[in-house]
């Protein structure tokens, strides 16, 4: 039994030993199928082609490049959607003068093919001659260019207030292009895209519809369509056509000026908007016939000489075919200046009012607010007359004082009398009567007193009677009647002075004695004189002459 023991403690170290060398075995044929694997996965990947997917529009160039890591001297080759071969290394293989080679190495291979049309689309493949062969595909997506678009419906004439349909269409693109409208750059919706397939092509024609509620204000809008679409930029495709909106006209008449005056030539103008432009007018006084003297002369209303009588409302009626408008204006003809006389177009307005208060509570009277006008003289070169506003005033009566005298009536003075003497007025007799018109409408002005300052003629309403301590004294006005009148005397005293020296210069011009009378003066008869001319007498004394 002990032998037997033995023989088992002798055996397990041999089988140990047995199981020990068969698992380092495996272990290594593992490790060497692994590696091999690794090493067959990097030659796989050294020399496995690559390409990349391409897109082009129709008529374009594209470009297709192959590339592999390491090569065996292995050529690379690129096929079509054929299979057929377009460039084997260097070598051309297909001709075709569109296909061009870039640059051909051991490891790249680069070619170009321009003017690409929609029959080149599809997947072309780079190969490279190894143990297998490997290759690579690239797909090539050609672009169909859609074309212009065009615009239908502008044919039928389209009046304010009702609706047009309009048509865009635009063919020729891959994959189908989209559409777009809008009004004067503003986007509008239309209905949604028909997309329809093109025969014997692989293109599409896209259709798109648009409905309009057009007023006047729409007439002449860009109505525009749009592609949008991947071969081309936005905005490269667009068409643009104007609105036409037929309405009827607007109308408003146009004055020749905004002053119209007697006597002057003059029109109004009747402008009608209207599409089409109105052609037809017709001319009416409101409440009443057209003046004789107006002439109508189409789209203008003439006045050969304006007067009074032609105020009042015109009105003008346009037609255009389409419908009729109507404007009207208001005539106010205004008076014609007279030189010579102050001529009262209209009261002036208001430009400010004031009251002065009493300075003494005690005497209610002694202030009031009065308003006073004041007008360009009949000399002055202005035509329209201006008004100022200011404050006059007078004290009031006290016992030392005389009382204030009432207004005096208007008296008009010539521009002569103005000229010479600014304060002087001549009476009521002396100049023709002549009475302004009174404009419509407004008060009579009854002026108090008529003193010119400046050029300016100042009347004083005589309304309330009015004081201010603060205003000019009315004795101002006396004041300057003296001043005048003294210069008038003076000048009537020179003037006199002159007759005077002038009659005695005349009377002895030339009045002188000469030796030819010499002793003629004292002779008693004639024959004397002879004698003592002749120096008969010597005892008489000699004669001096003077001049004067």
């Amino acid at each position: 039994m002990s032998v037997m023991r033995a023989r088992d403690s002798m055996a397990f170290p041999s089988f140990q030993r047995s199981a020990f060398r068969a698992l380092v075995a495996f272990t290594v044929l593992l490790a060497t199928s692994v590696r091999s694997n690794d090493v067959n996965n990097n030659d796989e990947e050294l020399f496995q082609p690559v390409a990349q997917d391409e897109t082009v529009a129709v008529g374009g160039t594209v470009t297709l490049t192959c590339n592999v890591k390491e090569n065996d001297n292995s050529s690379l080759q690129w096929s079509n959607t054929a299979q057929q071969t377009l460039y084997f290394g260097e070598q051309r293989a297909l001709r075709d003068n569109r296909i061009q080679l870039v640059k051909s190495t051991s490891t790249e291979l680069i070619i170009t093919i321009s003017n690409v049309q929609l029959s080149d689309d599809g997947d072309y493949t780079c190969s490279i001659f190894t143990m297998p062969v490997r290759t690579a595909r690239a797909t090539v997506t050609v672009l169909g260019v859609p074309g212009k678009p065009v615009i239908t419906g502008f044919e039928d004439v389209v009046q304010e207030n009702s609706k047009v349909t309009l048509t865009c269409t635009s063919s020729g693109s891959k994959p189908p292009a989209k559409l777009h409208w809008y009004k004067d750059n503003e986007e509008l919706q239309g209905r949604p895209d028909v997309v329809e397939s093109n025969p014997d092509e692989p293109t599409y024609t896209v259709t798109s519809e648009l409905t309009l509620t057009v007023t006047r204000n729409d007439n002449n809008a860009m109505i525009a369509c749009a592609v949008d679409h991947a071969s081309i930029t936005n905005g490269d495709k667009k068409t643009e056509q104007p609105l036409s909106v037929l309405f009827s006209p607007s109308v408003w008449i146009q004055p020749e000026s905004d002053l119209p005056r007697e006597a002057e030539k003059f029109y109004l103008q009747c402008v009608g908007n209207g599409n089409p432009e109105p052609t037809a007018f017709e001319w009416e006084k409101k409440d009443g016939e057209l003046p004789p003297l107006v002439k109508v002369d189409g789209a203008f209303l003439r006045f050969e000489s304006l007067n009074k009588s032609d105020n009042g409302v015109y009105r003008c009626q346009a037609d255009n075919g389409i419908g009729k408008g109507d404007g009207s204006y208001t005539l106010l003809v205004q008076d014609l200046r007279d030189p010579d006389l102050l001529i009262l177009n209209s009261p002036p307005p208001l430009l400010h009012s004031s009251t002065v208060y009493p300075t003494s509570p005690a005497d209610p009277s002694v202030s009031a607010s009065t308003e006073s006008k004041t007008y360009p003289s009949p000399s002055s070169s202005t035509s329209v007359p201006t008004s100022t506003q200011s404050i006059s005033s007078t004290l009031a009566p006290s016992p030392t004082t005389s009382p204030s005298l009432p207004p005096s009536p208007e008296i008009p003075t010539t521009s002569f009398s103005n000229a010479l003497f600014p304060d002087l007025s001549l009476p009521p007799s002396s100049v023709p009567a002549h009475t302004p018109p009174s404009p419509p409408l407004s008060p009579p002005v009854t002026p108090s007193s008529v003193p010119r300052l400046n050029g300016v003629y100042t009347f004083t309403e005589a309304g309330e009677s009015a004081a201010d301590p603060t205003a000019m004294s009315t004795s101002s006005g006396v004041d300057h009647a003296v001043i005048g009148g003294v210069v008038a005397v003076i000048v009537f005293i020179m003037l006199c002075l002159l007759i005077v020296l002038g009659r005695y210069l005349i009377r002895h011009k030339g009045t002188y004695l000469t030796h030819e009378a010499k002793g003629s003066d004292d002779a008693p008869d004639a024959d004397t004189a002879i004698i003592n001319a002749e120096g008969g007498h010597s005892g008489v004394d000699d004669k001096k002459e003077y001049f004067i």
